[in-house]
């Protein structure tokens, strides 16, 4: 198992995906960052996936 760090660059990147998602959907822009985030869980489970 393998912990996920998420860097101040990493944060800063997924800020700017949901606000520019959220320029055209705030919907699609809320789901996307969730998968995004979501994945952390999967990767500290299987980093091989």
């Amino acid at each position: 198992m393998v912990k996920v760090v998420w860097t101040k660059r990493a944060l800063s990147d997924l800020e700017d995906i949901g606000e520019y998602i959220s320029k055209g959907s705030l919907k699609y822009a809320q789901i996307t960052l969730e998968k995004l985030i979501d994945t952390e869980s999967i990767i500290e489970i299987d980093p091989k996936q």
